[in-house]
């Protein structure tokens, strides 16, 4: 396998972000301890792998070191732990801070890049992919203080419900809409509006930025 560089960082991102997420959709159908245990050992896996992608600042790099330190210590003690919503809180808040913290890292770094190359293009791609998971994760938290706050939802544990609420997320951020989930308050309904208004902008200023890169290159060349 090749190092890690800024020519191919965002391709391990990208099958991090694909592994977690289909990982997560089938993880209502694991019944087994040690497979779910190894789901939790791949939420940590994708912080150090997506940290180490994006050749990040040493102050991020610290951050995202605490946070699996603080993972892993849940995943270990969880037997004796039981605030089970101070837990599933804990977990989301983290990795709501690391989807976005990657998000402003990846957003930089292609917003800075002089010519479109395939390792752009992905990574255009992931910035798509952790929008998604970043509302998703918000829905989650959401759910945890308004529990009917969706239709078309259950009252699950995150984990159960992380691929369901994933899903919604990505219909609104495409502005598909189905209308099989749908927010049931106020509250959920602001998130979800934002969320359909941050897809739409995405596409004018991921593309507009991508046409700018390639023409300048081209006037430089």
């Amino acid at each position: 396998m090749s190092t890690i560089s800024s020519e191919n960082n965002f391709n391990y991102l990208f099958i991090a972000l694909v592994s977690l997420l289909f990982s997560m959709a089938i993880f209502r159908y694991i019944e087994s301890t040690w497979l779910s245990n190894l789901i939790e050992i791949l939420f940590v896996a994708t912080l150090l792998l997506g940290v180490h992608s994006l050749k990040s600042e040493r102050s991020w790099m610290w951050a995202v070191y605490i946070m699996t330190s603080i993972l892993f210590i849940i995943f270990i003690s969880k037997q004796f732990l039981h605030n089970q919503t101070l837990i599933d809180v804990t977990h989301l808040i983290i990795l709501l801070t690391f989807f976005i913290g990657s998000f402003f890292l990846s957003f930089k770094q292609i917003l800075m890049s002089k010519e479109i190359t395939q390792n752009m293009i992905i990574g255009s791609v992931v910035l798509f992919l952790l929008l998604g998971v970043i509302w998703s994760t918000l829905y989650l938290l959401l759910l945890i203080v308004f529990p009917d706050g969706f239709n078309g939802l259950e009252a699950l544990s995150w984990k159960e419900n992380f691929s369901q609420v994933t899903y919604f997320s990505f219909v609104t951020l495409t502005t598909l809409g189905y209308g099989d989930i749908s927010p049931k308050n106020s509250i959920t309904r602001f998130f979800v509006y934002s969320e359909a208004i941050v897809g739409v902008f995405y596409m004018a200023i991921i593309v507009s930025s991508l046409v700018s890169a390639r023409l300048s290159h081209k006037e430089n060349h």
